[in-house]
């Protein structure tokens, strides 16, 4: 018998999936038999090979990730080989296709039973590296606002800002709502912890809070930091170039450029964490990115979309699935070191 959270887990797939399948449709419904015509043209004389380029590209950025990753772990105690962290970082994107954060335990349930890497432990390093992930998607909005400020805020203004206002009276009605929100939160978390700060839960998860703490520390003891703070930048460096290079792939979007490359990469971010695999709402977010800020035609800007979309995820398909074939080749460290 199928456990809850399985249960669970498959009826959030089921209705995200049906989400992103929702926005497909949103974006194509009003499309004319002209347009359909173009757009299925386009696929048909795309240059495949900058879609290839950018799936080469997107392998060496996890590549790299799997890299860095090694590198948070070695302060820890633990010298896993790149083979089974870029393995179980490819896995692990695959997982979160079905389930979102799904692939954050098939990750560190990899290492701890090919490396001995214990859960906590390399769930804590895990922490670090979405922390500066989001500081990275933090430093490259910066740069997208500071580099196109009034393109993007006369956008926002018109499309987000006004309509806001419109909706509320005042701000001060928002004020009361975002503070009465907060207060309301604070109260609920002061009232778990009372509850519970006695049961074998509570102290299971202080543990674990002491793990990722453990990993957050261990950033501060690496052997070469300089080397770390490459990694993190090329890994970004190569999601951009992901997106630049496909622009080539058509005629109509060959001539946008570096500035059309950091949009789509901010705003498709966005659309890649919303849906399983971005499914839907990565098309829906970049296809308005190119229309609403660069003019560009719908029926083309649905046709990059797709491509883009299409490049990232038959990458991580194929790379998933090989990985999973190859991880059953990997040696367990146990049986290793006995070896020695």
């Amino acid at each position: 018998m199928l456990n809850r959270k399985l249960i669970f887990n498959i009826l959030k797939f089921v209705v995200f999936l049906g989400i992103g399948l929702l926005l497909i449709w949103v974006i194509t419904k009003d499309l004319t038999a002209e347009q359909k015509d173009e757009l299925r043209n386009s696929f048909r004389v795309a240059d495949y090979w900058w879609v290839g380029l950018s799936i080469v590209i997107g392998i060496l950025s996890h590549y790299v990730r799997a890299l860095r990753w090694k590198m948070m772990l070695q302060p820890l105690g633990y010298n896993p080989r790149i083979s089974t962290t870029f393995y179980s970082v490819m896995v692990a994107y695959l997982a979160n296709m079905a389930v979102p954060r799904l692939g954050e335990i098939t990750r560190c349930g990899i290492v701890q039973r090919y490396e001995k890497v214990p859960f906590d432990k390399a769930v804590g390093t895990i922490v670090v590296e979405r922390s500066i992930d989001l500081v990275m998607l933090f430093l490259v909005t910066f740069l997208l606002f500071v580099t196109q400020f009034t393109l993007i805020y006369d956008f926002f203004q018109d499309k987000v800002i006004i309509p806001i206002m419109e909706k509320f009276s005042s701000g001060l009605n928002m004020l009361l709502i975002l503070g009465g929100g907060l207060l309301l939160l604070v109260l609920i978390s002061i009232f778990l912890v009372r509850r519970f700060k006695h049961t074998e839960t509570y102290l299971r998860i202080r543990i674990m809070i002491m793990n990722v703490r453990d990993g957050i520390y261990s950033i501060r003891h690496l052997k070469n930091f300089k080397l770390f703070i490459f990694y993190s930048v090329f890994i970004w460096v190569c999601y951009f170039a992901m997106v630049w290079v496909c622009f080539y792939a058509l005629e109509q979007t060959a001539h946008l450029g570096l500035p059309e490359a950091l949009a789509v990469l901010v705003f498709g971010t966005v659309g890649i964490i919303s849906t399983p695999g971005g499914i839907g709402a990565y098309h829906l977010i970049v296809t308005e990115t190119l229309v609403a800020l660069y003019g560009l035609d719908r029926t083309y800007a649905i046709s990059f979309s797709w491509l883009a979309w299409s490049a990232q995820t038959v990458m991580i398909i194929f790379m998933g699935v090989i990985s999973l074939l190859l991880l059953s080749r990997v040696t367990r460290k146990e049986t290793v070191d006995e070896t020695v």
